[in-house]
């Protein structure tokens, strides 16, 4: 979903909506179910972030979860690119909300699984100026 989002360069506004239009079958009855007791003003303001969490929960076995957020956690850069370790980062984040809940927590967690030479020059070109 998050590579549609970029393509189409969704707003955070825009994304709930183009995700249920990725939704097919059974996906889309289940959304349906889902928001059926929701009045429209509360169909209108779901986040992208609560949309993915419910389709998460229903989607994605327990098991699978926890094994994509060890994944989260044991990231590391080791020879990959940055550019490589940036889309497993994103990817792998999708999975685990609760260890991204803020931006300040993602950067924490980015940076301590870059190589230690590209966090030390990351850290001098963020705090140097």
């Amino acid at each position: 979903m998050e590579g549609c989002f970029f393509t189409c360069s969704c707003t955070a506004n825009q994304k709930v909506k183009c995700a249920l239009n990725l939704l097919q079958s059974e996906a889309k009855n289940w959304w349906r179910l889902v928001t059926s007791s929701y009045s429209s003003e509360k169909r209108a303001v779901v986040t992208c972030k609560h949309f993915l969490e419910i389709f998460h929960c229903t989607y994605v076995s327990l098991v699978e979860r926890e094994r994509l957020a060890q994944e989260y956690l044991d990231l590391r850069q080791g020879t990959k690119s940055v550019t490589d370790i940036i889309k497993m980062f994103t990817e792998k984040a999708m999975f685990c909300p609760e260890f991204s809940a803020s931006k300040q927590a993602q950067m924490t967690h980015y940076l301590s699984i870059l190589k230690k030479d590209i966090r030390k020059f990351v850290f001098t070109q963020r705090y140097g100026s």
